[in-house]
């Protein structure tokens, strides 16, 4: 029976659930919950047990301990087929000696459709849905991968789950099939409004399909929250370069005043930033300024901030161009700028002025990520 106090609009609970491989501790008192129509993705690197919670979610392993509720139920024990679950694998998992037809109508068939006019009308629909209409009659041989991937998809919606599984559905496919699905999946879930959990290593995929992006590490969640406001304050310089990029620094408070903190770097570049509460007057303080933040001039500019800066490598990837950069008590900054036209890229050992404000400056709570985050380039131009 549901828990009488459970959350209507709650479909996935997760609570102090963990997971143990070879005296490794693999999820460690996981706490998460998944919304009516929501997207959430767990986010992060290899072993960090955002797979290991998607396949205890949809039943193929079970938790060391913890609880699970679906629905308000108590799943810990439910086999998978009653879950009432879609899932997309990273291989798709199509059935190569069927047609797009009958690998979409396989869900429906297990469960007892009640007529073959049933099945097709609800098939039809799912080919419309994914832009695949009359595609039902070819076999996956002849599809392209994003083809495929949409046929996958159908046969995971057409059933009606309550919640929809995605394991890393887009890594086989190349960078333009992936922006174009990624589009694609997001249109889907507008449309149905299915609560979906996508497991994936890619920010873009992340920040581009997800309502709420929990990024994991360890085995935790570290901090979970919509895209946006995860990019514009990370908290930890761990999900700072893990979600985007960044040039995470480390300096000394000098001075604090009605929330703003000036912080100095070890050889006197200085810069002000908002405080953390827990930043005190000659204490550490460690922060991040993205990439796309600093803007790279030629000369004296008039900005809240100016440092000067060396340019040491660039690459030019088309409609932006990065430029790596050593500044005094900064010799490992990255920045990112929109050529102009007619305008030139500045050269390996030009000087150059960074100017950037208040609001570019991200306080972290910690500096474990300084200096880690930015890497010089193997390509230049």
């Amino acid at each position: 029976m549901p828990d009488p106090s459970a959350d209507p609009e709650l479909i996935l609970r997760l609570e102090g659930v963990s997971k143990t491989f070879q005296n490794q501790r693999v999820l460690d008192a996981l706490d998460l919950e998944i919304a009516r129509g929501e997207f959430l993705t767990l986010l992060g690197p290899s072993g960090c047990g955002k797979s290991t919670t998607l396949n205890i979610v949809a039943g193929l392993l079970s938790p060391d301990g913890g609880r699970m509720t679906l629905r308000g139920r108590a799943a810990d024990r439910l086999p998978p087929r009653k879950r009432r679950l879609g899932m997309v694998f990273q291989s798709w998992a199509l059935f190569p000696h069927m047609t797009v037809f009958d690998n979409i109508a396989y869900g429906l068939k297990m469960q007892g459709s009640p007529s073959a006019a049933v099945v097709k009308t609800k098939v039809d629909e799912m080919l419309e849905l994914v832009r695949l209409p009359g595609a039902e009659g070819k076999f996956p041989s002849q599809l392209s991968g994003g083809m495929q991937q949409r046929v996958a998809l159908a046969r995971a919606l057409v059933t009606g789950p309550d919640l929809l599984l995605l394991d890393e559905p887009l890594s086989n496919l190349d960078a333009a099939l992936r922006k174009e699905m990624q589009v694609e999946i997001k249109r889907i879930h507008e449309t149905l409004k299915v609560s979906t959990l996508l497991v994936t290593h890619s920010q873009e995929e992340a920040l581009v399909m997800s309502d709420r992006i929990a990024v994991m590490r360890g085995g935790k969640i570290e901090r979970i929250a919509p895209p946006a406001e995860i990019y514009a304050d990370p908290r930890s310089s761990f999900v700072c370069t893990f979600v985007g990029d960044a040039n995470v620094m480390l300096g000394r408070v000098e001075a604090l005043d009605a929330g703003v903190a000036r912080i100095v770097l070890p050889t006197g570049l200085s810069l002000s930033a908002t405080a953390r509460p827990e930043w005190t007057i000659g204490g550490e303080a460690a922060f991040a300024i993205r990439p796309e933040s600093f803007a790279v001039r030629p000369g004296p500019v008039e900005a809240e901030h100016v440092w000067s800066a060396t340019v040491t490598d660039r690459i030019f990837k088309g409609g932006t161009v990065t430029y790596e950069l050593a500044a005094e008590g900064a010799p490992h900054l990255t920045a990112l700028a929109l050529p102009r036209a007619g305008g030139r890229l500045f050269e390996r050992g030009e000087s150059v002025a960074l100017a950037f404000g208040r609001q570019d400056v991200i306080p972290l709570a910690d500096g474990e990520m300084a200096g880690a985050a930015v890497r010089p380039l193997t390509e230049t131009v």
